[in-house]
């Protein structure tokens, strides 16, 4: 039987860049610097290599490439290059990442945002949250994040800075920006239908696992170091509390789009982490959650839902808002720190999306203090609502002008990529629609690398995936002709080139959905 060639190059080449974590045929050398130029290039060429470009004068630093097919391997070509008198001494050309890690004191307890095992959990069963911030830690883009709850502590010195604030509006007793709400300076208590909320606990640790301030040396951090959240106080008691919360965000959301941005808020997501346990929203009996989360889904206003925590299969034994069918809303389950989903948490094949950790996660509570044994869905849908503004401020900027154009589609594709992007685990196999759970990093990237033509980043072959056949397909790409669709997509590193560097990029994103 035949080898195909491509494929064997490609097997060498995937071995390679999981292993190493270097460019094969570079290295690093230090040189004399009583020898001159002529001499150091005229024996570096006798053994085959070339330099490259001279990285630091004082040090007599070079850059010196090799043909990887003179020498065995990376350590062979050392070994030769050390056998020079001159050369001081020799290394790889190692890959570097950035980290960017907070200094919140709770950190380290935050398995949900950077797994490494604490706890008992399984390494990287976490939502990639460090990689993410190396895209954006958000803000870039004034994103308001809503969060309609029992009531909030706007004042927790972790929470304080990330709150949303209406300057258009002062308190006078007077509608200021004529958005219908009277002096709404920080949100709007839709219970007593003014501009004060009622400190709860609930609400103040669903606003923390958003966007609780990132590295200032206080507490804990959200999934967004920094953002606007709008409080609502709104979500217990009746059906028509909830309602004039939501109608308070879209006045908001809509005043916002018809002013240009001048007054209003650029509300794109509302976490709700409550509902109407064993509720079928498709009954006939609950015809207002679907006309309402379609209705803020028409201005860009996707809706994120919690379900409920028991162990229940939602697709037969209902609840709202999460059983209800409109395409805004994303609706979430809860996973623990070794990937599976928690016993008491609700699933469905067609009724829940995808899973977030919530299970003994950090936030803030009311008093400047912190909770670590925090447990319930209701602290997986913010982490999926963070995520969401996150892609937003993150997005690119083709994907942010066609939201500015058109609101109502792109929180679609922000949808979409958010479960086409998961990390597929067993747990959740076969009873959500995804089978996964968020994986920030991945939803983050693909929104910033979106460029319209390849809906998800890396996957060439359409198959709702970045996998293998994609880094063979862009590996096959790089042996022969590409057509133009096909650079536009596999250029990940946006250098107007399709090459190695680009492959190390794909082969990083499909490691993470590992």
């Amino acid at each position: 039987m035949r080898k195909n060639p491509i494929i064997i190059i490609f097997l060498i080449f995937f071995n390679t860049i999981l292993t190493n974590n270097y460019l094969e045929n570079q290295i690093i050398v230090k040189v004399d610097k009583t020898i001159t130029n002529d001499r150091i290039e005229k024996d570096l060429i006798k053994l085959g290599f070339d330099i490259e470009t001279r990285l630091f004068d004082h040090l007599n630093i070079f850059l010196v490439k090799y043909d990887s097919l003179a020498y065995l391997d990376i350590n062979s070509a050392i070994n030769a290059i050390q056998s020079l008198s001159f050369i001081i001494y020799a290394q790889k050309n190692h890959l570097i990442s950035e980290r960017l890690i907070p200094n919140d004191p709770q950190y380290s307890n935050m398995w949900h945002l950077n797994n490494t095992g604490q706890g008992g959990g399984t390494e990287n069963a976490d939502i990639d949250a460090p990689q993410a911030w190396d895209i954006s830690t958000g803000n870039n883009r004034n994103i308001v994040i809503g969060v309609v709850d029992s009531g909030f502590d706007i004042e927790h010195q972790d929470l304080n800075e990330n709150i949303w604030t209406n300057i258009n509006e002062i308190e006078n007793d007077i509608d200021d920006d004529e958005n219908g709400y009277v002096d709404d300076i920080n949100g709007w208590d839709a219970y007593e239908q003014d501009f004060t909320h009622p400190i709860t606990s609930h609400g103040t640790k669903v606003a923390g696992m958003i966007g609780a301030k990132g590295n200032n040396n206080l507490d804990v951090v959200g999934v967004n170091w920094n953002t606007k959240i709008m409080p609502i106080s709104g979500s217990s008691s009746l059906t028509s509390t909830a309602i004039a919360s939501y109608s308070y965000a879209y006045d908001n959301k809509n005043l916002w789009i018809d002013t240009d941005g001048v007054l209003g808020a650029n509300v794109v997501v509302i976490n709700s982490s409550w509902g109407i346990n064993y509720g079928d929203c498709n009954s006939g009996e609950f015809p207002v959650w679907n006309d309402m989360f379609d209705t803020l889904g028409e201005v860009g206003i996707l809706s994120v839902a919690a379900t409920m925590n028991i162990n229940a299969n939602v697709d037969e034994q209902g609840d709202v808002p999460t059983s209800c069918e409109s395409d805004y809303l994303i609706t979430v389950t809860n996973t623990d720190r070794n990937d599976s989903k928690f016993s008491s948490a609700a699933y469905g094949t067609e009724s829940i999306d995808l899973g977030a950790p919530g299970t003994s996660v950090c936030s803030i509570r009311p008093g400047n203090l912190t909770s670590c044994s925090l447990t319930g869905t209701s602290y997986s849908a913010p982490i999926v609502s963070g995520a969401i503004g996150l892609m937003y401020d993150s997005a690119s900027d083709f994907l942010y002008q066609e939201y500015l154009q058109n609101p109502s589609s792109t929180s679609l594709i922000i949808k979409n990529l958010i479960l086409n992007t998961v990390d597929l685990i067993s747990s959740l196999n076969d009873i959500t629609v995804s089978s996964g759970r968020l994986n920030l990093f991945n939803a983050v990237n693909a929104a910033n690398q979106y460029d319209g033509s390849c809906i998800i980043v890396g996957d060439f072959n359409t198959d709702s995936y970045a996998n293998i056949q994609d880094i063979i397909l862009i590996m096959n790409c790089i042996l022969s002709e590409c057509n133009d669709e096909e650079i536009v997509c596999m250029d990940l590193n946006d250098d107007s080139q399709i090459d190695i560097f680009d492959i190390i990029v794909l082969v990083d994103i499909v490691i993470n959905r590992l």
